[in-house]
């Protein structure tokens, strides 16, 4: 039994000697891989251009160009109205909205757009004329925050929006 210590004490001088020297962890080449590179000018220039679009869709509540522009799992928040999640319920909801009401010079002004990875977040301010049936035209202006998400083929669609109006609220 004397002898188990000093045997043990051996093996472990033995195995420190014969483990090799001044090596270090082998690199994973994805993991220290540097981010690509993101050209913020173009994924704002797309936004800009897809913005456009609707503004040109809502004043002939053309549904097709304007639901097109969300993701699946988007999610919506509009002044007055619970959210609405998923492109369904946007789509039911938006289409009802677009009945209901003519929108007219619709502007979209985007002022910042900031990407990380597959998400871009945009600031901007909208300008539009809300005309319900039977009632005069009404314009508003008002500010947003749209979080677009880069799709498989590269476009990019909305993934969270909400906006608000810089009108104040109705009187009671």
């Amino acid at each position: 039994m004397r002898f188990v210590a000093p045997l043990c004490a051996a093996a472990l001088l033995f195995v420190a000697a014969c483990a090799p020297k001044g090596e270090t962890a082998v690199k994973d080449s994805a993991a220290t891989a540097a981010p690509p590179v993101v050209d913020v000018a173009a994924v704002k220039q797309a936004i800009e251009q897809a913005n456009a679009k609707a503004a040109e869709a809502f004043p002939k509540a053309d549904t097709a160009v304007i639901f097109a522009m969300y993701d699946n799992d988007a999610v919506t928040m509009m002044t007055g109205q619970p959210a609405w999640r998923g492109k369904d319920e946007i789509r039911t909801n938006g289409g009802k909205m677009l009945t209901a009401v003519k929108f007219s010079d619709v502007k979209f002004n985007t002022s910042t757009v900031d990407v990380g990875g597959d998400y871009a977040i945009e600031t901007g301010t909208y300008e539009m004329t809300v005309t319900e049936p039977g009632k005069k035209p009404m314009p508003d202006k008002g500010k947003y925050v749209t979080v677009w998400k880069k799709q498989a083929d590269g476009s990019w669609k909305i993934y969270r929006d909400i906006n608000n109006s810089d009108a104040p609220p109705p009187k009671s």
